[in-house]
């Protein structure tokens, strides 16, 4: 596995010729996707690329990397009904008795999709309430075809150029939606946070966007990212005039039942949900305690054992922050040390059947993204070549940080976190499963799939590997931390949509009966009024494929082996662990 290798990101397109021209670059025909798949799957994806092509390069299929999203109303209002009539088809062919399996999964997933697209823009109006939903699309307009290098690079550049030429074009597009759009339901924090993102990658297309090619290509460059620039400027100040002038409320208040059952497939009231998530989060502290009293004297050989709860977990919280990198190539080459370690202990262990070769990139993002953040996991998609890389960019401190603030981001993202955190990014958690769903012959799944079993995975990956002996105590301690963090994710994202919980009742609850650092609080609350309720996903997700993984060896008892369920965990691909409980109930009848 490739994590330390230098791709030479900072001069990424060196040496190429520059193609201009829009129509020059006008996506061929390439006619129906070809994959394994009912056709109303091939015809759902085929229709989602073209009003979306960013979605197509993410996937891998580079026939509309020349092209920007056209959101025009008329566009937007035909994607709905798209979508209207896929939810009717997809349930008509669910009731049929000749499904073969795959199908009826593929057919299942595509069936939620629709059905959330059209909640999103029927009931929520994302792109007339919504400025974020405009700020993300334009932030990400070119950032998959700068940093993947699985085209060549003069077909690379040239779509670049043609999609910053077109970024005009979409701004326009989004005033006119929001402009259209009913300002008593408009939230001034998200307009105010789409208008820092707009900033943020003008900023980009003026002052770094040239610097992703050489001396020959730079002026060509400016001109794209000034014209981008200055439509984001212009974007940026209209969304600070809407940011003073609605009134609208962040929380999705009596929409929030259905939008969690859409997109969660729990069918659980919201209301037993949160119960059962408050009762969780007393019994992982006290889990957290107990397990903080058997190892104090490890690391307090000096130090009695204070008598509340709290102070133990305080003083060890504190003592797994203190092994921290003093700088960024301390931090990078301490993740890739990890990385390199938990393959060895999945091989060494045989855990999984692992998808060789192995292709992860690990390190910064390239220098030219300036003010922009592209920090997280690009995974080649289910369409891209056979050895495409998986980029791996960690999160790092802006230039502009204060050392208080960097030192700050080190004490959050400590070693024995980055120990911790490293089975769910990565081995066996995140990249080895969208690598194996990029891989499945139903490639659907990788870019339908299930969003709480995604999470799930990741997190049980995190407990597992500490069971199995990865990491010391201190990582064991991170852990817990993160679960606590996990399961009030999901009681915020609850109590901020249904029951109005404030921005400072949030950070308060956090830091008080979550236990965690200030920044996590702080950042607990933007995800809550922007992406719920994904924030429910970990701990739901956790819940459901530990549930299974314990289910399973009760039953199989000295049977059970534990690669057989990894490998079975990985075998349908990301569909909902409900299918798996399915698979495994059919298999015991069977036998």
């Amino acid at each position: 596995m490739r994590t330390q290798k230098s791709r030479g990101r900072t001069g990424l397109v060196a040496g190429l010729v520059f193609l201009m021209g829009v129509g020059a670059l006008a996506a061929p025909d390439a006619g129906r996707l070809s994959l394994e798949a009912p056709p109303l799957v091939v015809e759902y994806l085929e229709r989602w690329f073209e009003v979306f092509p960013s979605r197509a390069t993410a996937a891998g299929w580079h026939a509309r990397d020349a092209e920007l999203e056209d959101l025009s109303a008329e566009r937007l209002a035909g994607w709905v009904e798209f979508n209207r009539r896929t939810v009717e088809r997809s349930e008509v062919a669910l009731a049929g008795d000749d499904l073969s399996l795959d199908d009826r999964l593929d057919l299942g997933l595509l069936a939620a999709r629709a059905r959330r697209v059209v909640f999103d823009y029927d009931v929520l109006d994302r792109p007339g309430r919504y400025p974020l939903y405009w700020s993300g699309l334009l932030s990400n307009a070119t950032v998959l075809l700068l940093v993947r290098e699985d085209v060549p690079r003069e077909e690379r550049l040239a779509a670049v150029a043609s999609r910053a030429r077109q970024i005009p074009r979409l701004a326009a597009q989004a005033r006119e939606a929001l402009a259209a759009g009913d300002r008593s339901r408009i939230a001034p924090e998200h307009a105010a946070m789409a208008a820092r993102q707009a900033k943020s990658s003008a900023r980009f297309y003026r002052e770094g966007f040239e610097r992703a090619g050489d001396e020959s290509h730079r002026e060509r460059l400016a001109a794209a990212g000034s014209e981008a620039a200055a439509a984001l400027e212009e974007l940026a100040v209209f969304l600070e005039e809407l940011a003073a002038t609605a009134g609208g409320s962040p929380r999705l208040g009596a929409d929030y039942a259905e939008s969690f059952r859409l997109k969660t497939g729990v069918e659980t009231p919201v209301a037993e949900v949160l119960a059962r998530a408050e009762l969780a989060l007393a019994a992982k502290r006290r889990e957290t305690a107990a397990y903080g009293r058997g190892v104090w004297e490890r690391y307090f050989p000096d130090r009695p054992v204070p008598l509340a709860d709290r102070d133990v977990v305080a003083a060890l919280f504190d003592r797994v922050a203190a092994d921290r990198a003093g700088d960024v190539d301390e931090f990078v080459e301490d993740y890739r040390q990890l990385i390199a370690a938990s393959l060895d202990f999945v091989r060494e262990r045989d855990l999984m059947t692992l998808p060789e070769p192995l292709t992860l990139w690990t390190g910064r993002s390239p220098s030219y993204f300036i003010g922009q953040s592209v920090g997280g996991v690009y995974s080649a998609g289910p369409f891209a070549p056979e050895g495409a890389e998986t980029l791996l960019f960690l999160p790092t401190p802006p230039s502009s940080a204060t050392p208080e603030q960097r030192d700050g981001f080190f004490r959050d993202f400590n070693h024995h976190f980055n120990t911790m955190i490293t089975p769910h990014e990565v081995i066996p958690g995140h990249y080895l499963q969208l690598k194996m769903a990029a891989r499945h012959p139903r490639k659907a799944r990788a870019l339908l799939g299930d969003g709480v079993y995604i999470e799930g995975w990741g997190t049980f990956c995190e407990r597992l590997m500490l069971d199995l002996g990865w990491g010391d105590p201190l990582a064991r301690l991170a852990h817990l931390k993160k679960q606590l963090e996990n399961i009030a994710r999901a009681i915020v994202d609850v109590r901020v949509h249904t029951e109005e919980m404030s921005r400072e009742e949030v950070i308060r609850f956090v830091r008080d009966e979550a236990l965690q650092d200030a920044q996590f609080a702080a950042n607990m609350w933007r995800r809550a009024i922007t992406s719920s309720p994904q924030l429910t996903y970990y701990f739901l997700g956790y819940d459901q494929v530990w549930g299974h993984y314990e289910e399973t060896q009760r039953r199989l008892g000295e049977d059970f082996d534990l690669k057989t369920f990894l490998d079975g965990m990985m075998a349908m691909g990301p569909v909902p662990v409900a299918e798996y409980r399915r698979l495994t109930a059919r298999s015991r009848a069977r036998g």
